[in-house]
């Protein structure tokens, strides 16, 4: 007896067109073809197939059992894989945002505060403006000198020292400046941490379109993936 013919499959839709070609429309007629899964078939359709596929005699034969248990292998384990990468990486971007979330929470309250509730920074009052003297010096000859004298030399050689501020009206002004810088920077500090919150959400949502765009294309697409054993494991998304 000649052995029935063997037709290559990637997809369910394979086999009902070969059954329809060879006017195959009864199980009594299982043994009129035989199917072999083709090495290029995507994983999603493998899956399919499998799904279909069990130990047996009474269906129609499946030629290369080991190469459809790859393929499902590898889906089952790229899925598990992908969504275990991907779901890591979404807590990280959803960490970072909390902690952004919780420093702009914490800017906008300090943006409230009155004046007396601006913690001060830097010397006391009474030591402001003090120390030696500056000059600038725009150009040749008129230069820094190398090795400037604080304390020895003649009067002429010595760089001078300058007191604090002698008023309490100019202590008040500097005290204002103070304030005025902290709330500068609280207000730099918000702008930037909103930039970056802009940023990481839309990052967020890119990736995951992106890569899950990516992986259904892998899935659906004829390759290699599967044909044999391999490490499917995926690395981390950083």
């Amino acid at each position: 007896m000649a052995a029935a013919p063997i037709r290559v499959i990637s997809t369910m839709d394979d086999v009902a067109t070969a059954l329809q070609d060879l006017q195959i429309t009864t199980m009594d007629q299982t043994g009129d073809v035989q199917f072999q899964l083709d090495e290029q078939a995507p994983l999603i359709e493998a899956a399919k197939i499998k799904m279909k596929t069990q130990p047996g005699e009474r269906g129609f034969r499946l030629l290369n059992p080991e190469l459809l248990e790859c393929k499902f292998k590898a889906k089952m384990e790229l899925d598990i894989s992908f969504n275990r990468v991907l779901d890591a990486s979404n807590q990280r971007f959803d960490d970072e945002l909390e902690a952004i979330e919780a420093s702009i929470a914490l800017l906008k309250i300090y943006a409230r505060y009155d004046d007396n509730q601006v913690e001060p920074h830097g010397p006391p009052l009474v030591e402001r403006n003090r120390g030696v003297r500056h000059a600038i010096y725009p150009h040749p000859p008129f230069q820094f000198p190398i090795t400037p004298s604080f304390d020895h030399g003649t009067p002429a050689e010595r760089i001078r020292f300058q007191h604090a501020f002698g008023t309490q009206a100019a202590r008040n002004e500097a005290a204002a400046r103070d304030i005025r810088a902290q709330r500068a920077i609280w207000q730099a500090k918000l702008r930037l941490l909103e930039v970056r919150q802009s940023i990481l959400t839309k990052e967020k949502v890119e990736m995951n379109i992106k890569m899950r765009q990516e992986f259904k294309r892998l899935t659906e697409e004829r390759s290699d993936l599967g044909v044999g054993y391999a490490d499917y494991e995926l690395p981390p998304l950083a």
